[in-house]
């Protein structure tokens, strides 16, 4: 007869549960893609990122090429006189990136972005070209 060892009920749940969109390294840091909703308006687009906890010094915003690169971090320190019962960000430091393929529709000079409340804002106006333009008949 075999003996199988069963996995207690509260470590199953926690493994169902787990962060889809995460990942632990050795290197004691955390990596996240962050949630984004993408908006289009008539002039422009806006973007909006989850960032909690995130600091405006700990946040870069690039554009290259036709590429849009968000790089944000979060240092995680467990208070003195604590100890974590249960950690969820494996580490010291989370890593949030996320990238975005602009295409030529965007005027990428024009970018601007906000951080308020953990919410980025990245607005995204569109060019010239991108834009309708109403042709009189002659």
């Amino acid at each position: 007869m075999t003996t199988t060892t069963l996995m207690p009920l509260s470590r199953i749940m926690d493994t169902f549960f787990a962060p889809a969109a995460c990942r632990a390294d050795e290197s004691r840091e955390t990596r996240r893609v962050p949630r984004a909703e993408v908006l289009e308006g008539d002039t422009d687009y806006i973007i909006r990122l989850d960032l909690p906890g995130v600091n405006r010094e700990n946040l870069e915003i690039e554009v290259e090429d036709e590429t849009l690169s968000v790089r944000a971090t979060r240092e995680h320190e467990t208070p003195e006189g604590y100890r974590a019962l249960r950690n969820e960000w494996a580490g010291g430091k989370v890593v949030y990136q996320r990238a975005f393929t602009l295409g030529r529709s965007i005027a990428s000079g024009d970018i601007k972005a906000t951080l308020e409340d953990g919410t980025l804002t990245l607005t995204l106006p569109k060019s010239e070209q991108a834009l309708p333009r109403r042709i009189e008949v002659e």
